[in-house]
């Protein structure tokens, strides 16, 4: 259950993910940075299981996690936050299609991952039904995907008009008004709302990744986007040609 948007622009590639979860799962741990094979990376931690839902890289890489409506989940399944680790130091689409097709699957529950490169014309989401793999090309220069667990195609829908009317309006595309799209209500708050609202779940927070030609910056606002909460920020100098 989430939304994920991103713009590239002057050689900055900006991406927003609301993170949708059940009021009952324990609260997130801030961003910190770790280090692995393909140098520094920050991410915000999962309170439960430890892993992460997305992730950016001093080799001006950023992966996302978002859950799939759809398909065949394990009796026991294992975390899929912990594949992010593993997944980051990818160069590009095709070296990270190839680790997720070698990957034993089987033990996590449905997904698409989202994965888009600084320096690249595309990126890929690549999704895990239970059964199968595919991966699709996706514009690194635009783009926007969601989930929930009420339906993917639904949401989509919705969200996606919001987001086509917003691009459309003849107005300066700030920061700030890509944030305000993550805050949207339209029509209401409900589980069809960009930040959405149910009884049982609800956005629990918003992550904002910059991928520079100098630097990698991760934000973290630790509440609904719609509510006051407090702000984390860390940073990362940007690899050579990456």
């Amino acid at each position: 259950m989430c939304t994920a948007s991103w713009l590239s622009d002057a050689g900055t590639l900006r991406l927003l993910f609301n993170r949708d979860e059940l009021r009952s799962r324990e609260p997130a741990l801030p961003p910190a940075r770790f280090d692995g094979p393909a140098g520094g990376w920050l991410a915000p931690r999962d309170g439960r299981a430890g892993g992460t839902w997305i992730a950016a890289g001093e080799n001006g890489a950023v992966l996302a996690l978002l859950n799939r409506s759809e398909g065949a989940r394990p009796a026991e399944a294992t975390s899929r936050g912990l594949l992010i680790p593993e997944l980051l130091p990818a160069g590009g689409p095709d070296e990270l299609v190839a680790l997720l097709s070698r990957r034993d699957l089987s033990p996590f529950a449905p997904f698409r991952l989202l994965a888009l490169w600084r320096e690249s014309p595309r990126g890929v989401v690549a999704g895990w039904d239970g059964t199968g793999l595919a991966a699709a090309a996706l514009d690194a220069a635009q783009g926007l995907l969601c989930s929930s667990s009420l339906g993917d195609e639904r949401v989509t829908a919705t969200r996606g008009a919001v987001w086509a009317a917003r691009r459309a309006e003849r107005r300066e595309w700030t920061s700030e008004r890509h944030r305000d799209f993550h805050r949207d209500h339209t029509p209401e708050p409900s589980a069809w709302s960009v930040c959405m609202h149910r009884d049982d779940a609800r956005s629990v927070s918003l992550t904002a990744v910059e991928l520079g030609r100098d630097e990698i910056r991760l934000g973290y606002h630790d509440a609904p986007p719609c509510q006051p909460g407090a702000w984390h920020e860390l940073w990362l100098p940007a690899a050579p040609g990456g």
